[in-house]
């Protein structure tokens, strides 16, 4: 007994799912695992390296400022009764060091001597000897910090000091040009945890960060740098007291970064690993799902083939491929659907052939009914042309209705033109003629101002504006009439696909290579449908509603360009919008 076509499937299909799933968790594990290390070390040494260098850049400004004006304090105490001189030297020291907010040179007993006033809880001597940099204030909303340098002589004798507040906003701009992380800052505090600046920018008070961050306390309690994890939050920490230049200055930095965007690889790794893993179960599910139904997926492509062809639909369609037989049914069954499809045609096209045959029939009668009457009408037309001068107001009317008249038997002569057996060119041209006599030609500017002209209150009816634009005019090799039936046959559609109204253009210029003109004529209605589009030049076909249009004014169009040697086309309008219908036709 053969096992069912349905339990073999599956089978199949649970042994590459087990051989895919079990490697795929093991290798996704261990990556996962690996990949996680490797972000913590590197999250930690790139935070390490990034205060490091931050924390140099702050040591050099301090160190410098201070060096600068111990130099000062030194010169100072070789000559401090002169205040020229000492006033020359604040200046130069204003200048030198851009940081400072306020200078102030004090006697030993604290007094003012020279400078601003000096600020409250200055100490010039109970810090440290020669000098010291106190803890961060705010003066004014800004932080500052004191730097008081002690004057003395050659024996050491204590002169005085200088009391320098230093604008502390050099630390947040130096901070702002930090490149971090997805949602880690750097922030410095001083000595007591209270926050100099911080990279984010976020307003900062005098509340110490002491006892509430971990992080703050461990960098101030520690004369190293290292890394902290509490709290969700990777902190890299060092306490400036490990620049040696700076003496007595514990101020420490920080690299604070969430956890969750620290270790964002991990997370995508982790992701990347499970998508991939579902990646490969899906392809193994598809392979063996390829390989049970290889033998079924060509019988039910025969049964839908054979369910086509009943109903009526034999258009070939892919090639039936299958092992042995089956295929070779499949060839069979392809064949007979080709000709069936082929048989179709063939009564799609003599259909055609009689409604052609009838357009002929009822051309002929409408012109033998038509010619007559039109040739009174136009007759009479001129004859009352003759006794108007040509001022009179009436001359405009006779002559539209004498041209009109001319156009309606051009129209019927196409029509007539369409439907009859193409003849040979010396039958066309006619005996003791020549091809270039023969050769009817148009002036296009003058064509497409007359179809404005005459299509005037038609459009001004259904709301809509023709817009010209003529950039070619060089004659053309069709009649003018039958270049005015073209174009007067497309802008009536054009004008009746805008329900709403709306611009009509008319383009002339140039096609490309110099021996032909490119004419579009393009809407702002729904446009046509990319599946008509091979259809609408067929003669009967019409996408309007019963009644309103017979299915022939397109496909007259198409005769009227290809007898003059050009081609028509239809695609999108300017933008997408609307219709263009493109006419390429040679230069006379």
């Amino acid at each position: 007994m053969t096992a069912q076509p349905g339990s073999l499937r599956w089978r199949v299909l649970l042994v590459l799912a087990l051989a895919a799933i079990v490697p795929t968790i093991v290798v996704g594990v261990l990556a996962i695992i690996r990949t996680r290390a490797d972000v913590q070390n590197e999250v930690r040494r790139g935070a390490l390296a990034h205060i490091r260098a931050l924390g140099a850049a702050l040591d050099g400004t301090l160190q410098d400022s201070r060096r600068t004006v111990e130099l000062a304090a030194a010169t100072w105490a070789d000559a401090p009764d002169d205040p020229r001189q000492t006033q020359l030297l604040l200046a130069r020291l204003r200048r030198d060091v851009p940081i400072v907010q306020s200078l102030s040179v004090v006697d030993p007993d604290g007094i003012l001597k020279y400078g601003d006033p000096v600020p409250p809880g200055a100490d010039i001597g109970s810090h440290s000897f020669g000098g010291y940099v106190g803890d961060a204030v705010r003066i004014g909303g800004k932080p500052v910090v004191q730097l008081v340098v002690q004057a003395r002589g050659r024996t050491g004798e204590l002169m005085g000091a200088f009391i320098a507040t230093l604008d502390l906003s050099f630390v947040r701009d130096l901070l702002a040009t930090a490149r971090l992380g997805e949602g880690a800052r750097v922030v410095v505090v001083d000595g007591k945890g209270v926050p100099v600046a911080t990279s984010d920018g976020a307003p900062i008070g005098m509340a110490s960060l002491a006892g509430s961050d971990p992080a703050v306390d461990r960098a101030l309690g520690s004369s190293i740098e290292g890394t902290l994890s509490a709290d969700g939050t990777i902190s890299a920490y060092r306490n400036l007291s490990g620049y040696q230049s700076l003496r007595g200055v514990r101020w420490a930095i920080l690299h604070q970064q969430p956890e969750d965007e620290a270790y964002a690889l991990a997370r995508r790794t982790t992701r990347d690993t499970l998508i991939v893993g579902g990646v490969a179960l899906a392809l193994a599910l598809a392979l063996g799902g390829w390989m049970a139904t290889r033998l079924t997926r060509p019988l039910a492509a025969l049964a839908r083939r054979a369910d086509a062809i009943a109903t009526g639909h034999a258009e070939a369609g892919p090639p039936i491929e299958g092992p042995g037989e089956i295929g070779v049914l499949g060839q069979r069954i392809d064949e007979m659907a080709k000709r069936i499809s082929e048989r179709h045609e063939l009564q799609s096209a003599l259909a055609r052939g009689d409604r052609l045959a009838s357009v002929g029939v009822m051309s002929a009668q409408v012109a033998h009914e038509i010619n007559n009457p039109l040739t009174t009408v136009l007759g009479y037309a001129k004859l009352l042309q003759e006794d108007k001068p040509d001022d009179h107001p009436d001359r405009a009317g006779l002559e539209l209705i004498a041209g009109e008249a001319e156009r309606m038997k051009g129209i019927i002569g196409g029509l007539l033109e369409y439907a009859r057996t193409p003849r040979g060119s010396d039958a066309m041209i006619g005996p003791g003629k020549s091809a270039e006599l023969a050769t009817p030609t148009s002036d296009p500017a003058q064509v497409v101002r007359h179809v404005g002209a005459l299509l005037g209150p038609l459009l001004q009816k259904s709301k809509a504006r023709l817009a010209t634009d003529v950039q070619a005019t060089a004659p053309l090799a069709i009649d003018a009439h039958a270049l005015q039936q073209v174009l007067v046959n497309l802008v009536q559609n054009a004008a009746q696909a805008m329900a709403g109204g709306g611009t009509i253009t008319i383009g002339v210029t140039k096609a490309p290579g110099g021996i032909a003109t490119l004419i579009t004529v393009s809407d702002e209605g729904p446009g046509v449908p990319a599946k008509d589009r091979a259809r609408v030049f067929d003669p009967f076909f019409t996408t309007k509603a019963a009644g309103v249009g017979t299915g022939l004014g397109l496909a007259v169009c198409k005769h009227l360009v290809a007898t003059a040697g050009g081609s028509i086309e239809v695609g999108d309008g300017p933008g997408g919008r609307g219709a263009e219908f493109r006419l390429v036709i040679p230069n006379a």
